[in-house]
């Protein structure tokens, strides 16, 4: 009891740690299309621990194929009594929502079902699983000890259900969001669970997480607002205090019928088909993130997520898009993408590039290469313009690859020209040095800047050189 105490003390602090620090910015690399097969895979593995309660046999564990070979394997035990109290629960409940949603068919079930386990006796004559008695009473709020021995497997221990916590909290919390359209404060969700999980701990609790069964079933019991759990946690605390042995013959097969009736929703058919007609990469994503949770863990299945969510990431960021742009006939000083709008005309002896995506480290060289391959065209141009309106900072690496870019060009006679550079980018370039070597006459304002400014030096006359030994007879 202490460890279990420690540990969600433990965990509690750290949440709390990161939501004064403002990190919940971290659950932002957990991309849709990701979180959709990881919760379609957890989703499955509620589904595949509720189903041995409602064909009344025991449960298995392990992974999803594990849990679902002992079930097959059981059910030639199936208690027949438990599996049509646990499908009429299913049935009853699926009805009173598709007719008459505002009645809580959930509770209605669980309330018939104590009351037939009672009358029919069950549990005592056929077997049925009842919750039995429940331990009644309150603890008092207690500081837990450990042995310093102890101290790293509960850190270690409290990092892995952070990890698990925060990407399934704030995944599943805004998938939710996203279906009821509101917002949520991923900072204010990590305060909140770890003074959930402070105060579980000083009361001789267990970690505290979001439980996906838990939210589907109140979504599918009609709540709304954060006043259901409250009521919630006043009728669990009565239930401890007072009610408890109501629930004694309470059978465990109505309670997974109302776990899986609420989770069918999650099953998300609909979403896979559209991410496979839109983008197959986000398809994939989805597919890896379910195959990953069914064939191994949530904590391994949630790690495999994110890893493919970095990766996916860094992959876009490090290839970047470079449009090359041409005047938009019609239009006052519009560009667009050639690829895009092929009625866009090229600029003589100019090629315009647009980089549809911030410069960093990792993809700079990426870019240099194809801007150097625009340079070695033939017949190559006299100038290359830059739209650099996407990046916002330019790091060391980037800064010297400009540098380098400058240089690679003035050898082969090839202007290096800027367009729609933002302050902080001029204010870095300042700072490295790099305005010493690019002139600021080369920065310009707009694309159309540039270009007007490109096509007037293109007209104007050479610079007249005169021969020094013509000027001394001159003189």
């Amino acid at each position: 009891m202490a460890l279990s105490s420690a540990l969600a003390l433990t965990v509690g602090i750290v949440m709390l740690v990161l939501g004064v620090l403002k990190l919940g910015f971290i659950s932002d690399f957990l991309t849709k299309s990701v979180m959709t097969g990881y919760i379609f895979g957890v989703a499955c593995l509620i589904a595949i621990s509720q189903l041995p309660k409602v064909f009344g046999v025991p449960g298995g564990s392990g992974t999803f194929f594990q849990q679902l070979f002992h079930f097959v394997s059981e059910l030639p035990q199936t208690n027949f009594y438990s599996l049509a109290l646990g499908l009429g629960a299913i049935v009853m409940i699926l009805i009173i929502h598709q007719r008459r949603p505002l009645i809580p068919g959930a509770l209605l079930a669980l309330v018939l079902g104590i009351a037939i386990s009672a009358i029919f006796q069950l549990s005592e004559k056929h077997g049925v699983s009842v919750v039995g008695q429940i331990p009644t009473g309150m603890t008092s709020p207690e500081i837990p000890w450990i042995s310093l021995g102890d101290l790293p497997f509960i850190i270690g221990g409290a990092a892995g259900i952070v990890f698990l916590a925060v990407g399934e909290t704030l995944g599943t919390g805004r998938a939710y969001a996203a279906k009821y359209q509101y917002e949520i404060d991923a900072d204010q969700e990590l305060l909140a669970l770890g003074a959930a999980n402070v105060s579980s701990g000083l009361f001789q609790g267990i970690t505290i997480d979001m439980s996906l069964s838990s939210t589907a079933s109140g979504e599918a019991a009609g709540e709304r607002t954060q006043l259901s759990t409250l009521v919630s946690a006043g009728v669990i605390l009565a239930v401890v205090v007072l009610l408890a042995p109501l629930l004694r013959n309470l059978p465990t097969t109505v309670l997974g019928a109302i776990v899986l009736s609420s989770i069918l929703g999650l099953f998300n058919f609909d979403e896979f088909k559209r991410y496979y007609q839109q983008r197959k990469a986000d398809f994939a994503l989805a597919l890896t993130a379910l195959i990953g949770v069914v064939s191994s863990s949530v904590m391994i299945g949630l790690a495999i997520a994110v890893m493919l969510s970095l990766i996916m990431l860094l992959y876009r960021a490090s290839r970047p898009y470079i449009a090359t742009l041409g005047r938009q006939p019609g239009t006052a000083g519009g560009y667009g993408d050639v690829l895009r709008h092929p009625n866009a005309q090229p600029i003589p002896d100019l090629t315009l590039l647009r980089l549809d995506a911030p410069l960093y480290f990792f993809n700079a060289n990426v870019a240099r290469t194809e801007i150097l391959a625009h340079a070695a065209e033939d017949p190559p141009p006299q100038a290359i313009l830059l739209d650099l309106a996407a990046t916002a900072d330019l790091d060391i690496g980037t800064s010297d690859m400009l540098r380098a870019l400058d240089d690679d060009l003035r050898q082969a006679k090839i202007d290096l020209l800027f367009a729609q550079v933002r302050g902080s980018v001029r204010q870095r370039m300042q700072i490295t040095g790099l305005l010493d070597q690019i002139s600021e006459a080369d920065i310009f304002l707009s694309v159309d800047d540039a270009v007007q400014a490109f096509l007037a030096r293109q007209a104007a006359p050479p610079p007249v050189v005169i021969d020094s030994h013509k000027q001394q007879d001159l003189s």
